[in-house]
């Protein structure tokens, strides 16, 4: 009984983080629910998923700015410093999406490269451009909830994701009862993603007044060295956003293939469309695998700084903890997604698609299943990457992805795979080249750290990392509370 309850600081930090994916993923249902009641509902879906694809692609690298505030951020200044990269970036997304919109660049980067019929294309283009200003109150959110992280407030950070989507539902709701649905049923989504982004970012900012503000106050100044810079900043983040840009530039190479694939037929248009639903009816299962990166950061500086061993959170415990995520995971997408019936179901009763549409979606389904073993794999050495701060392993990772699914697009369709399955059997290849890239990696260094230290010459590295330790350790004495009631 001692043993599993050693466990629970893990679980009640991870649920509220697991909670937040799954119902970023279950948020995306509510507003495909949005565009089901409409006039060529598949049309309408087919255009709002290659938008909103593309948004992401951009946001994504924004959602990694979490983990500058989970390990780097101590100060307000710090703080401020980490929103200003997030508003570089953000406006730098903007210009692209007026251009997308309202220039020759939109029409050849969104129909033409994606074989869709004009009036799909139209629809696809003025979503870039309503979406234009989410990245922006996305990544400070984000910001916030990582600092939010760090001082163990994995509950608030949760909470505000579920008020985030309930308000998504609410606005969809109200506004299927308006005439929107038949005028221009695509801003139903898109107001939704700003109401409910906007209500999120008021909490974490909230919380972070309220729990940490005061201590950053309280706390004395940092010197010079350990101050946060933009330098220090941009390299801890870069290879983390372009992994990330990997992976959401992902989801429109699989649709640009797929389409091309099926170029000028209406099947092109049925397999985006069942794409849309599956991916984020999959993601809700493993996804949130994803949040265990953040199991090593957030504990390690307890573990340094707590006496008793029946009390630390282990390297052993961690990796256990590790492997029954993941059969949690196996579990209940081998229950949902192969006993027959369950998720056609699903999808017609609750997202309320057509019956011969969820009946597409049952095979890419299944193919979701196999994503948890390399998502946790990747999730469990990158968790000890961050640790270290040696984030730029990962970065090859992010190149060997992508080549890995580009292969597997040509590829397929040589062995008789199309449509959906094409795009999600692609993808299930690069994660699991991906995952493959950060273990070799992963071990790579873990030798070069044992050899350097078995011959005491330590690497320019090691002798960085005991400093920033030794720094952060001081740093983090004044105001740093690690509260057991959260």
């Amino acid at each position: 009984m001692q043993c599993a309850w050693s466990y629970w600081p893990l679980v009640k930090f991870l649920v509220p983080l697991a909670l937040t994916i799954i119902v970023q993923d279950s948020a995306e249902q509510a507003l495909n629910r949005g565009l089901t009641s409409a006039q060529n509902s598949s049309r309408v879906l087919a255009s709002f998923g290659v938008g909103y694809n593309l948004v992401k692609f951009a946001t994504g690298p924004l959602m990694e700015i979490k983990h500058v505030g989970l390990v780097q951020v101590h100060s307000i200044p710090d703080s401020l410093k980490a929103v200003t990269c997030v508003a570089v970036v953000a406006i730098t997304v903007l210009i692209l999406a007026i251009l997308i919109g309202f220039t020759k660049l939109g029409d050849y980067i969104v129909t033409k490269m994606y074989s869709l019929q004009a009036d799909v294309g139209r629809q696809a283009r003025l979503c870039i451009f309503y979406l234009g200003l989410f990245p922006l109150l996305d990544g400070i959110a984000w910001v916030y909830a990582g600092i939010l992280l760090q001082h163990k407030h994995s509950a608030v950070v949760g909470s505000a994701s579920v008020i985030d989507i309930f308000t998504q539902i609410g606005v969809v709701v109200v506004l299927l009862q308006s005439p929107l649905q038949y005028t221009n049923p695509i801003l139903i989504p898109v107001v939704a993603l700003y109401v409910g982004c906007i209500v999120r970012l008021l909490i974490v900012l909230g919380a972070y007044f309220k729990f940490v503000h005061g201590k950053y106050r309280q706390a004395a100044p940092l010197s010079p060295e350990a101050e946060l810079t933009i330098k220090k900043v941009l390299w801890f983040w870069w290879p983390l956003a372009l992994v990330q840009a990997s992976q959401r530039i992902s989801r429109p190479i699989v649709n640009l293939f797929v389409a091309r694939d099926l170029e000028g037929t209406d099947e092109a248009v049925i397999a985006l469309a069942v794409l849309t639903v599956s991916y984020p009816v999959g993601r809700v299962l493993w996804g949130w695998l994803n949040e265990l990166k953040a199991i090593a950061p957030a504990f390690s500086k307890e573990a340094l700084l707590t006496t008793g061993q029946r009390n630390r959170i282990t390297p052993r415990k961690k990796r256990i903890f590790y492997m029954c995520s993941l059969i949690v995971s196996l579990t209940f997408m081998f229950i949902v997604f192969w006993i027959p019936g369950i998720i056609v179901a699903f999808l017609t009763n609750v997202i309320q698609v057509e019956e011969w549409l969820a009946e597409y979606c049952i095979v890419p389904l299944k193919i979701f299943t196999f994503f948890a073993i390399p998502v946790a794999t990747r999730a469990h050495l990158t968790s000890w990457l961050l640790v270290y701060k040696q984030t730029w392993i990962v970065a090859p990772s992010a190149v060997v992805r992508l080549i890995t699914l580009i292969v597997a697009l040509i590829v397929l369709p040589l062995c008789g795979v199309h449509g959906a399955s094409h795009g999600i059997a692609a993808l299930l290849c690069a994660v699991s080249g991906e995952a493959l890239t950060v273990s070799i990696a992963s071990v790579y260094n873990n030798y070069r750290r044992r050899k350097a230290k078995k011959d005491d010459t330590p690497t320019p590295d090691d002798e960085e990392e005991h400093e920033e330790a030794r720094e952060n350790l001081e740093e983090m004495k004044p105001f740093v509370v690690f509260e057991s009631n959260v």
